[in-house]
C-alpha cells in the first residue's frame, strides 16, 4: 500500500453508504497506515471516531491520545470532554483537568475547554473550589464569545453560566437578556444540529428564565416552541399549531415520572421529544420557527388569557 492508495481508499470509504465488513478492514488499515508513515494526529483522530462508533472504547482512548501527545487541539478537547463527564461509564477528573488544560493552554481562543476549566473551578473539580476564579473565567470566556462567528460556537453555554453569576448578583434584568439570546442562539444550532447535548442545555436555558422571569415579566417574550421546556413539567394537555394543523401534547406523571405523548408515542422527556418526535419527516427542533400558538388546555378551560 502506498500513501496515495491509502488516502484514495479513505475517500472512498466515505462515500459508501453501507459499508461491509471488508470495506471497514480496507478503512481501519489505511488509516493505521498513515500513521505509521505520516504520523498525522488527524487520521489518529478519525480512527479513534470509528472505533467509538463500534463501541470499541478501549481503541477509541488510545487513538485520541495517540493524537493528544502530537498536541491535536480537537483529541485534547475530547479527552477532556470523555473523562469529566464520564462518557464510557468512568468520570476522571484528574485527567480532564489535564486535558482541558492544555487544550487551553495550546489554543487559548479555546472557549470549549476554558469554561469547562471554569466549571472545575466552581465545584472543586481536582482543584480547589474557588469561586471567584470561575466568575472572572466566565466573565472573561464571555468577552470572547459574545459576538459569535458559527453556530460551533459555545454562546449559549457561556451566556447560560454568566446568567447565573448575575442573578446571584441581584442583576435580573441582564441574566434574562443572556437567557434570552442563548435561546434564540440554541434554538438555531438546533435546527442544524439536534445533538442530545445541546437539547439538555436548551432545557436548562428556559427552565431558568421561566424562574427568574417573574422578576421582569415583560422582558420576557413567550409562545417560543421551546416554552414547552418550562410549561410540560405540570402534567396536562398542550396545544400548539404548525402550518394551519393543530398538534397535542400530553404530560402525564406516575410515581414521580413524567411521560410525554404525541401522535400516538410516549417520550421519557420534553428533551427526548426534541430529539426523536417528528412532524410530517421533520425534527421539532428543525421547524422550531414554524411552531405557534402553544397554550395549555387548562387555560382554554378557565378562558384564561395567555
Amino acid at each position: 500500500m502506498t500513501t496515495s492508495e491509502a488516502i484514495t481508499a479513505i475517500n472512498e470509504y466515505y462515500d459508501i453508504d453501507n459499508p461491509t465488513e471488508h470495506d471497514d478492514i480496507v478503512y481501519t488499515e489505511s488509516l493505521k497506515f498513515l500513521i505509521e508513515e505520516l504520523n498525522d494526529p488527524k487520521y489518529m483522530t478519525d480512527l479513534a471516531w470509528y472505533y467509538c462508533e463500534h463501541k470499541r472504547f478501549d481503541l477509541e482512548i488510545k487513538y485520541l491520545e495517540m493524537a493528544a501527545e502530537c498536541g491535536y487541539i480537537p483529541a485534547m478537547e475530547e479527552l477532556g470532554y470523555m473523562w469529566y463527564y464520564g462518557q464510557h461509564g468512568e468520570k476522571d477528573y484528574d485527567k480532564a483537568f489535564y486535558y482541558f488544560s492544555k487544550c487551553a493552554e495550546a489554543d487559548k481562543g479555546n472557549l470549549w475547554a476554558r469554561y469547562k476549566l471554569a466549571d472545575m473551578y466552581r465545584y472543586g473539580l481536582s482543584v480547589e473550589k474557588d469561586e471567584e476564579k470561575y466568575v472572572r473565567m466566565i466573565e472573561e470566556a464571555y468577552e470572547d464569545v459574545k459576538h459569535p462567528k458559527s453556530l460551533g460556537a459555545p454562546f449559549p453555554e457561556i451566556s447560560l453560566r454568566l446568567a447565573g453569576i448575575r442573578e446571584t448578583q441581584g442583576k435580573n434584568k441582564e441574566a434574562i437578556d443572556l437567557l434570552i439570546k442563548a435561546q434564540s442562539f440554541m434554538a438555531e444550532r438546533l435546527s442544524f444540529d439536534p445533538f442530545w447535548g445541546h437539547i439538555e442545555v436548551m432545557g436548562r436555558i428556559v427552565r431558568f428564565l421561566d424562574k427568574i422571569s417573574f422578576c421582569v415579566p415583560s422582558c420576557y417574550p413567550t409562545n417560543n416552541f421551546y416554552d414547552l421546556f418550562a410549561m410540560t413539567q405540570t402534567p396536562g394537555i398542550y396545544f400548539m399549531t404548525c402550518k394551519g394543523k393543530q398538534l397535542e401534547l400530553e404530560v402525564i406523571e406516575e410515581n414521580g415520572e413524567k411521560a410525554i405523548g404525541y401522535n400516538g408515542k410516549w417520550y421519557r422527556s420534553f428533551e427526548d421529544l426534541c430529539a426523536k418526535a417528528e412532524i410530517n419527516g421533520k425534527k421539532f427542533t428543525s421547524i422550531y420557527d414554524e411552531i405557534t400558538g402553544i397554550i395549555p388546555k387548562a387555560y382554554l378551560e378557565a378562558d384564561l388569557p395567555f
